[in-house]
């Protein structure tokens, strides 16, 4: 399983995201879109696909749990999505 954490610094939703996934047993990458700008792109691409197109904001974090795109800590859609492709 493919999972990506797009977050920034001291986002403490990035971070309660991240502690599920480790307790949950899933390995992810993690990218900080404040320091990388080509990644803070891709994220931005991903989100579309589940996203009003005139919506700018980003609610972080975004996760990438195989290409299921989930934009926000959002427990039960993670752990479902989690279940899912495991």
């Amino acid at each position: 399983m493919g999972v990506i954490v797009y977050s920034i610094p001291g986002c403490v939703k990035c971070r309660t995201a991240k502690a599920l996934l480790t307790r949950l047993n899933v390995e992810f990458e993690e990218f900080d879109v404040m320091a990388d700008k080509a990644k803070a792109k891709e994220m931005v691409q991903k989100r579309r696909t589940v996203r009003e197109e005139g919506n700018r904001e980003v609610e972080l974090p975004v996760l990438d749990i195989d290409g299921i795109i989930i934009e926000g800590f959002k427990r039960e859609k993670i752990e479902n999505a989690v279940k899912e492709k495991d």
